[in-house]
C-alpha cells in the first residue's frame, strides 16, 4: 500500500514540473530566420535592348555623319566657277549655249550665238575639227592666259580651224569674228562614234570692235 501511494505522488510530481502540450502541436525544430531578419535579394535587371545606341548601320535618318567623300566629276563636264562669261568689263554683243551636231548645214551663227543654216554660219563643226568660215578665224588659250575681251584682242597666232586632237571638254578658243573678238568654250566634245555626233559650246562676242 506504502509502495503504490508513493508511486502516485512521483508521477504527479513530474506532470507538475512539464508543462502541458497542446493537442496537434509538434515538438520543438530547428528555428527558421524570419524574413524581416534575412537579407534582402537583389532585384533583378532586365535590359531592353531597344534602348541600346543604334549601329551605324541603324543610324537613324536626319543624324550628322559628317561630310563624304566628294563625288567624282562627271566626264566632260565644266566647273561653273570657272564660267568666264557672266561679269566683264565689256559689253557684250551675243552669248550663248548651243548644241550642234556635226556635219550638220546648222551651225553656229556668232550674231545671234545660235544654230544657224547656209550663209549666216560662222563657225562649222565638221568630222576633223572646227572650222571658221567667212574669214572668221580661231586661236587657241594658252595656259595662264586670261579669260578676257583684251586677251583675245591681242591675240596673234590664229587658225582658220582646229582638228579635234587639239581640243577637250573645257578648251577654250579665241574667236576673230571681223573685227570684234570672242571667246567660246567646248562644253562637250562630240562621240565620232555616233551616228549623229553632237558638240556644245558657250561663248561671247563681245561689243568693242578692233584693228587687225
Amino acid at each position: 500500500m506504502l509502495i503504490l501511494l508513493m508511486a502516485i505522488m512521483t508521477t504527479w510530481a513530474l506532470a507538475r514540473s512539464s508543462p502541458p502540450t497542446a493537442p496537434g502541436a509538434v515538438g520543438p525544430t530547428s528555428a527558421s530566420p524570419s524574413p524581416s531578419s534575412s537579407p534582402s535579394a537583389a532585384p533583378s535587371i532586365s535590359v531592353d535592348q531597344s534602348l541600346e545606341p543604334p549601329t551605324p548601320e541603324t543610324q537613324p535618318s536626319g543624324a550628322a555623319t559628317g561630310p563624304g567623300p566628294s563625288a567624282a566629276p562627271t566626264a566632260g563636264s565644266v566647273d561653273p566657277a570657272a564660267d568666264p562669261f557672266a561679269p566683264s568689263s565689256v559689253e557684250p554683243f551675243s552669248s550663248g549655249s548651243v548644241s550642234l551636231t556635226v556635219g550638220s548645214d546648222y551651225q553656229l551663227g556668232l550674231e545671234d550665238w545660235d544654230d544657224e543654216f547656209g550663209n549666216r554660219v560662222d563657225i562649222q563643226f565638221t568630222w576633223t575639227g572646227i572650222v571658221g568660215r567667212n574669214t572668221n578665224q580661231l586661236a587657241l588659250l594658252q595656259a595662264g592666259e586670261a579669260r578676257s575681251f583684251a586677251t583675245c584682242q591681242t591675240k596673234t597666232a590664229w587658225a582658220s580651224a582646229l582638228n579635234w586632237s587639239q581640243v577637250s571638254a573645257g578648251t577654250y578658243t579665241c574667236i576673230k569674228w571681223g573685227n570684234r573678238r570672242g571667246l567660246m568654250r567646248i562644253d562637250y566634245l562630240p562621240d565620232l562614234d555616233a551616228k549623229y555626233p553632237e558638240v556644245t559650246v558657250t561663248g561671247i562676242i563681245w561689243s568693242p570692235t578692233v584693228k587687225g
